[in-house]
């Protein structure tokens, strides 16, 4: 689902490894990187900050458009890293503090928003993320990986599945989730040696926060709410220096809400580091969730693949996509109307692509384009062949070397998205200047 966020998705993904050890990789859009301060117990600090300031002609992703504001970004995070050896303790917060300048009253666009229609002012948000990523290597052969993250994260507006076969609508306000993640994971196996088994368990919980509707009662989402806990196990066999072939299997008991219900899933990819050019991963996936009550189970095959190809020093392609289960609010098309009764399911497809090139010591592009296609589930326990909704975002970006550690920038980003209908469909344009700095 497309999240209101102004910097290309093609360039952060989660590979074939971070599924197996719970790690996020992600490629920067920007050149300058935190730089490591040395702390006197051992530790290092890694600051970071991007500014943003641009136009938004569609904040509200309607299909009649809405009128034009400014915004204002502001991207914190903050890196501690202490290591020893090769063990290993990451620490770091993440913000996202999104503005617009301007208020909006959903139709009809009166000056006192009359007929219960709320004034629109929650296009904006605030985002916090917090983590802890822990490696100890026990043995030469036993290692562990530990990663705890928590967030308070916001779904703005337009992105959230809706009763209209699976596709998307803009909501009265976005909507405000805070989330959980604990995973643990233990591998036995020489470094570099031919076989290797990992073992681990995951606990999520993700809980909505209630709503004031229009006629100013409280909405609860307990039934969006749940918990889930997840234990796996992996078998990685290496067929050469740089390839790695696995499969394994998981187990997810998901309780809370009104959609409980088991998840199987069996997996089997290939990593491959073939050169310094080109390194890649895919894995496919069988899933089943087989819901309690009277809900048809669900049963699907995922896949998940990334490639990075660097045809010269200074340019870098990337490529990567997946399909799996979303999930979202059951909401009417009026925004203004809006009523939450459940959540609906869909299955998400997305592609993307993103080329970053230095055509300069200081100057650079980096050109992504995204495709995502969703499609609702009907009571069947199958995709619906009508539930067509295709969001395609191109972005083009700039940047200039100012310092070693400053970046500044220039950015357009459109999105288009094509839904099961015509007041689905929106244009959006967002064109911004960029600063990205450490300290």
């Amino acid at each position: 689902m497309e999240k209101n966020t102004l910097v290309g998705k093609a360039g952060c993904f989660v590979r074939v490894a971070a599924v197996l050890t719970g790690l996020l990789v992600c490629v920067s859009a920007h050149a300058v990187q935190p730089r490591l301060y040395q702390l006197g117990d051992g530790g290092a600090v890694a600051p970071h900050l991007v500014l943003e300031f641009g136009s938004d002609n569609n904040a509200l992703r309607r299909n009649d458009g809405s009128d034009s504001s400014v915004y204002f970004r502001l991207r914190p995070s903050l890196r501690y890293v202490v290591q020893q050896r090769n063990n290993r303790l990451q620490l770091q917060y993440a913000g996202d503090y999104f503005q617009y300048s301007e208020d909006y009253c959903l139709e009809p666009k009166d000056a006192d928003c009359p007929n219960g229609s709320p004034q629109f002012d929650k296009a904006s948000y605030q985002d916090h993320t917090f983590t802890a990523d822990g490696f100890l290597e026990v043995t030469r052969k036993v290692r562990v990986n530990a990663f705890l993250e928590q967030a308070l994260e916001n779904q703005p507006l337009g992105t959230g599945l809706s009763t209209n076969s699976g596709t998307l609508a803009s909501l009265a306000e976005p909507d405000s989730v805070r989330r959980s993640l604990l995973r643990a994971v233990v591998s036995y196996g020489a470094p570099n040696a031919r076989g290797e088994v990992r073992g681990g368990i995951s606990f999520t919980n993700k809980d909505f926060n209630d709503r004031q509707t229009t006629d100013g009662n409280i909405t609860s989402f307990d039934n969006l709410s749940e918990r889930s806990v997840t234990p796996s196990a992996t078998l990685l066999y290496r067929v050469g220096v740089k390839t790695q072939v696995f499969a394994g299997l998981s187990r997810s008991e998901v309780t809370g809400g009104d959609s409980e219900r088991t998840i199987n899933r069996q997996f089997a990819g290939v990593e491959i580091d073939a050169s310094a050019i080109t390194s890649g991963s895919f894995q496919i996936t069988n899933v089943r969730e087989n819901f309690d009550g009277a809900r048809t189970d669900l049963e699907y095959i995922g896949w998940q693949a990334q490639i990075d190809w660097k045809p010269r020093r200074f340019s870098t392609v990337s490529l990567s996509g997946g399909r799996e289960t979303s999930r979202g609010l059951f909401n009417l098309d009026d925004p203004a109307l809006a009523t939450f009764v459940g959540e609906d399911i869909g299955i998400t497809t997305n592609i993307d692509v993103d080329w970053r090139h230095f055509w300069r010591d200081r100057f650079s592009t980096d050109a992504s384009l995204s495709w995502s296609a969703n499609e609702s589930v009907s009571d069947n326990g199958v995709a619906g062949a009508d539930a067509d909704d295709v969001t395609t975002i191109f972005r083009l970006q700039g940047n200039y070397n100012l310092r070693r550690w400053l970046d500044v920038g220039a950015f357009i980003r459109t999105n288009v998205r094509d839904g099961n209908g015509v007041n689905r469909d929106y244009e959006r344009t967002v064109i911004g200047l960029t600063a990205n700095g450490t300290i």
